[in-house]
């Protein structure tokens, strides 16, 4: 089976995570994988890799460029299979094709009601053709994948039929990787909560909601401290964040707040220096770092949106999207209650080993692929 991965959309985030992990799932699986991905992709893994100098084009002249001199690179590539892995596909794709919808926020009632307008008209305008895109592709592939339940519910609101050939294949987390400490940190060890989150920035992750909670905790006397793994120049390049900005670098200047970027490969001793894990974000389609932060033993308490719920499920301890009393609430519950403590980071543990194994999802989306490849031409 010859797979071509259209990845050329991944450039930072968890897109960026999920490509270098499914290229080396791929090779261990001696799957026949081309990945196309953009100039500027930063990766370990160089085999296998097809660069296409696409980074300065303008929305417009982007999908000119995919639906002209892409389509012309697959007719001749020839797969068995092409996995669009970033919300837009080939129309009229000329192989079999499998595409992930992985963006939320533009079929969200939650995230358009109360995001949209900060944006601006331009944003708006973008995100209607985005999702336009995102929809005519959807109908033209074969196969439509979504990480969660809740991100296909969304879009069957835009276009019920697309339900119809669109099935749920949750991510996964390194389970091995991201594992509890062997000796675990003891809550404030230190006489300091220790708040963590791992994201990149977009105004949808809300990280103002930390600082303003380690505010609140300090002035109350529960010292408080929180990392957040986003760099200053992010807030910088977009839309929507001056306030996220102003209050986020305030608290790092007071010394509450640690900012910047971490590896991958370093973020499971991350985990493990923390005591909590917060999730502030108000629109994901799946949230790689919920899972991980499970996984690696933590409790995690998060914005209270559906599919949050539906990754954490009873392993997390959910506030009011937007509320920081809410988020200092269960913070302080937490603080309180030392069998919560003991039995949230359990339940998460078992709850990520069960559901959210990477392997799972690679091998799922692999038969997939072998099912469509065997099956015959209609």
């Amino acid at each position: 089976m010859r797979v071509l991965v259209n990845a050329l959309s991944a450039r930072k985030g968890g897109i960026v995570t999920y490509t270098n992990n499914l290229i080396k799932a791929f090779e261990a699986r001696g799957v026949d994988v081309t990945v196309a991905v953009s100039e500027d992709f930063e990766t370990e893994h160089p085999t296998n890799l097809s660069r296409m100098n696409i980074s300065g084009f303008s929305p417009l002249k982007r999908l000119i460029w995919e639906q002209t001199a892409w389509r012309r690179f697959v007719k001749k590539h020839n797969p068995d299979i092409l996995f669009s892995s970033a919300n837009f596909g080939l129309i009229g794709c000329p192989v079999k094709q499998i595409l992930l919808l992985r963006e939320g926020g533009l079929f969200d009632p939650f995230y358009l009601a109360n995001m949209s307008a900060p944006l601006g008209v331009w944003y708006g305008i973008n995100r209607y053709f985005r999702r336009y895109l995102m929809l005519l592709s959807a109908m033209s592939a074969d196969q439509i994948m979504t990480p969660t339940k809740t991100m296909r519910n969304m879009v069957a609101l835009w276009r019920p039929e697309i339900a119809g050939k669109c099935t749920v294949n949750p991510y996964g987390t390194i389970n091995e990787a991201f594992k509890p400490a062997p000796v675990r940190r003891k809550w404030r060890e230190d006489g300091v909560v220790r708040l963590i989150y791992v994201s990149v920035y977009y105004p949808h992750k809300v990280p103002r909601l930390l600082c303003q909670a380690a505010d609140l905790l300090n002035e109350s006397g529960l010292k408080s401290h929180a990392t957040i793994t986003m760099s200053p120049s992010e807030f910088e390049e977009m839309a929507g964040s001056d306030l996220d900005e102003l209050i986020v670098t305030d608290a790092a200047r007071r010394g509450i707040v640690s900012l910047g970027h971490h590896k991958y490969e370093t973020l499971p001793k991350l985990y493990h220096n923390h005591d909590v894990f917060i999730f502030p974000s108000v629109s994901e389609t799946f949230g790689h770092p919920m899972a991980e932060a499970m996984s690696s033993g933590l409790p995690v308490v998060a914005a209270d949106t559906p599919v949050n719920r539906e990754i954490c499920g009873d392993a997390a301890l959910y506030f009011e999207p937007f509320s920081v009393s809410g988020l200092v609430d269960c913070i302080r519950q937490l603080d309180q209650d030392e069998e919560l403590r003991t039995t949230l980071p359990e339940i998460g543990r078992a709850r990520a080993v069960e559901r959210f194994g990477w392997e799972d999802h690679v091998d799922r989306l692999v038969e997939t692929m072998e099912r469509m490849v065997n099956a015959p031409n209609e």
